[in-house]
């Protein structure tokens, strides 16, 4: 626990993401109604999403168009919120994700069903 986890497109492939900070907001209030968007001074969203029993934080710096959210128990609450709003608003454009103790690039494929999804992060 502490650590905190990182997903981008796939740069080295010449992935980005298509959607604006707007439009991940809109995406992020439609599909979780009780949550909440907010930008910081630095250009980053700050997202606050309930997903089923489980609250979850995460963030966006849309600059470098980076989601992070820290570990926490159960992960998989912001998996599903990752892999929700990728799914949503970035399908079929390649992803990675690497952890701030390591910064090894590992694939992360959003066109899996979500248990699949969550299973194989970190695996």
């Amino acid at each position: 626990m502490g650590s905190s986890y990182f997903v981008s497109a796939d740069r080295h492939t010449g992935a980005a993401w298509p959607f604006t900070a707007e439009q991940l907001t809109a995406s992020v209030v439609r599909i979780w109604p009780q949550s909440s968007v907010n930008e910081d001074n630095d250009d980053t969203l700050n997202i606050t999403v309930r997903a089923g029993d489980h609250h979850c934080e995460l963030s966006y710096q849309v600059d470098l168009q980076v989601l992070i959210f820290r570990d926490q128990e159960p992960l998989s609450a912001p998996l599903t919120v990752v892999h929700t709003l990728l799914r949503e608003l970035a399908p079929g454009v390649l992803a990675v994700w690497w952890a701030d103790f390591d910064a090894t690039l590992e694939p992360l494929d959003p066109t899996l069903d979500l248990q699949q999804f969550i299973d194989d992060f970190g695996a």
